[in-house]
């Protein structure tokens, strides 16, 4: 027997979301952005429930935020009313730190000169 546990949505609409600013996360949101840019990894699901005629996100506030500012569809479905709202924390694995810590050296400024003498 199969049942229907979730539906998966996907908008644009970001005008239809209510996020909460407690929990937003902006090195989170950055993390997100940087494994969507230099991955192509896909973002996380972005768990709502319904409030009124707005979708309040209850989990992955951050991955809402990122896509909005890749200009990316949100990819959310709808939680049980009991679902509990967390900060998100950043799940770094050694690949993530090693691709991380690259980056940094490759792109950053440290405010020094690379010219002997100075």
């Amino acid at each position: 027997m199969q049942e229907v546990v979730s539906r998966i949505y996907k908008t644009t609409d970001y005008s239809q979301f209510i996020a909460n600013s407690a929990y937003y996360n902006p090195t989170r949101i950055n993390f997100l952005l940087y494994k969507n840019l230099t991955r192509n990894e896909k973002l996380p699901l972005v768990v709502v429930r319904k409030v009124e005629d707005k979708l309040e996100i209850v989990a992955e506030q951050d991955a809402f935020y990122a896509a909005q500012q890749l200009g990316l569809p949100i990819y959310y479905y709808e939680a049980f009313q009991s679902v509990p709202q967390s900060k998100q924390q950043i799940d770094f694995s050694f690949e993530d730190m090693q691709d991380l810590l690259n980056f940094c050296l490759d792109n950053a400024d440290f405010g020094g000169s690379n010219e002997k003498g100075n």
